[in-house]
């Protein structure tokens, strides 16, 4: 098991249980006392758990407000994310206008364009905008606002008023979670709302999602699924979840299995 597999898999455990202790995590997934506290030590760094004398506490524990900072989401589920990339450039013309949504599936579909002429890009997101500001044949629109903490989103009425002004040919959504009847939600407020006009300035809607991402729910509402012209997700999503979106009348890409 890679490193951010069993990180991820060691944070789940500690927020299910509450509180653990690392004899408790030794047996779970049969690795040494050192590999235990070097994981401890970087989900602390990573401020996803809470060190006690023996152990670990969770700091979110199943809470829907919980938000791991952007050098964590970065490492989850990489090849999943790359290949959510690869599908989403496929709908990116010449002479389009694009909105790319923060997040570490849209930045790894800004590194992909990197290559293309003739394309208005906008992004409320600082690492994206500092991936594309490298091709000058794109022109880049960085709406401003404030940055939020733990990640590179600018949020705020003063980026919410610029994106009303904006006509956007498609939007390359993010989102926390992914439910039939919560819809698309989100871990902080300030971001759902930003994501809300841009859902009502595109054209084209296509939310770019893991299938991590789905049966959760975080803390406030985006929008209900249909709204979406299309989502692209990876190949692990479930058999019940494809039929339960096509029934909704939403498009899902996904990519094809290798034989």
């Amino acid at each position: 098991m890679l490193q951010i597999e069993r990180l991820e898999k060691v944070l789940e455990y500690i927020d299910e249980k509450g509180t653990v202790n690392i004899s408790e995590l030794v047996d779970e997934f049969n690795v040494s006392k050192p590999t235990v506290l070097r994981d401890l030590k970087e989900l602390e760094n990573q401020n996803l758990i809470i060190r006690v004398h023996g152990g670990a506490a969770s700091k979110r524990r199943k809470g829907t407000n919980f938000e791991p900072k952007m050098s964590f989401k970065e490492k989850k589920a990489v090849e999943q994310k790359e290949k959510i990339a690869e599908l989403a450039y496929n709908h990116i013309n010449s002479g389009e206008t694009i909105l790319l949504d923060t997040g570490s599936t849209t930045l790894m579909l800004a590194q992909k364009i990197l290559s293309l002429r003739n394309v208005t890009v906008i992004t409320n997101d600082i690492k994206i905008a500092m991936t594309l500001s490298d091709n000058d044949h794109i022109d880049l629109v960085v709406i401003g606002g404030q940055k939020r903490k733990g990640v590179y989103s600018l949020i705020g009425p003063i980026a919410e008023n610029i994106l009303k002004q904006l006509n956007i040919d498609k939007v390359f959504l993010g989102a926390d979670a992914v439910d039939y009847k919560a819809g698309l939600t989100n871990s902080n407020i300030d971001e759902t709302n930003i994501k809300k006009t841009m859902l009502e300035v595109a054209k084209e809607k296509i939310l770019l999602a893991d299938s991590s991402k789905f049966n959760n729910v975080a803390f406030t509402k985006i929008a209900d699924l249909e709204v979406l012209d299309r989502i692209i997700t990876d190949d692990l999503i479930s058999k019940k979840d494809l039929e339960m979106l096509n029934e909704m009348g939403v498009i899902v890409e996904t990519p094809k299995k290798e034989n």
